[in-house]
């Protein structure tokens, strides 16, 4: 499983570390080129696949990406 965050999409609303049950996410240090506090992950192994972050996220700058191994199973 692996999540991706666009940081020059992401405008740091927080709304994926709201709603991830697991606390996978969090608000990071790193800014993008706007100015803006990007999400980045941070145990990614305690993701459940969900995809909550995914879905609620309003700008389309994350997404939960499969293992292509576990897919094959």
């Amino acid at each position: 499983m692996t999540v991706h965050i666009d940081a020059e999409i992401c405008k740091g609303c927080g709304l994926c570390v709201y709603f991830c049950p697991k606390n996978v996410l969090e608000m990071g240090d790193a800014m993008n080129r706007k100015g803006f506090n990007v999400s980045s992950v941070k145990s990614p192994e305690d993701c459940i696949e969900c995809k909550l972050c995914e879905i609620n996220c309003p700008d389309l700058a994350i997404f939960v990406e499969e293992d292509k191994a576990k897919a094959g199973n």
